[in-house]
């Protein structure tokens, strides 16, 4: 009965739009039907046209990686080692120093400090250099795309100061550089 009855409701258009108003009361809008509620059309035509869809707006997008320079990089790298935060530097080692250390447990137990009479005065770039290629010998590994820098540091150890240079090598990696910062050649051999 209840059947019969519906089909004959539903030949009456007026009905069905009835039906479908109240029913849409209960649901929810999809997100591209709200467009049309923008404008009124109280007192005429819309002006411009009615548009379906709601006006299109170009996504947020997270803003681009800030490109660090490789001296920028290599600064911040031996500030932390000058501090003692090598938990911190781990992040800023390469995939392959990673591996020579052994894991981040070993790097921050093995990785050399400097005792209490250093102290790390200055530190200056004296050439950068990307390079297409570079070999390192030690390793016989080959990268392309290398930042080789020369830095100057400054020490002071009790009374004394000293300068040296030390040349650097960096590589590209995700969001930046990442230093081939190796264990030194007598922790390399001890843990083989």
């Amino acid at each position: 009965m209840v059947k019969w009855l519906l089909r004959r409701l539903r030949r009456w258009r007026a009905l069905q739009v009835l039906i479908a108003r109240i029913a849409g009361q209960f649901t929810t809008r999809p997100a591209d039907d709200l467009g049309r509620f923008r404008r009124a059309s109280v007192g005429g035509p819309m002006l411009g046209g009615a548009s379906p869809f709601p006006p299109q707006v170009d996504p947020l997008r997270p803003p681009p990686p800030i490109s660090v320079a490789p001296a920028t990089f290599e600064r911040r790298f031996m500030k932390l080692h000058a501090e003692g935060r090598f938990d911190e530097m781990w992040e800023m080692l390469a995939e392959d120093a990673q591996r020579a250390w052994g894991g981040r447990e070993a790097f921050i137990r093995d990785m050399p400090r400097l005792d209490d009479e250093t102290e790390l005065l200055d530190m200056q770039v004296v050439s950068v250099a990307v390079v297409e290629g570079w070999t390192d010998q030690i390793h016989r590994r080959t990268y392309s795309n290398v930042a080789r820098m020369v830095m100057r540091y400054r020490v002071r150890q009790r009374w004394r100061e000293w300068t040296f240079d030390r040349q650097v090598h960096l590589i590209p990696a995700a969001g930046g550089w990442r230093t081939l910062c190796y264990p030194s050649a007598a922790r390399a051999s001890a843990t083989r």
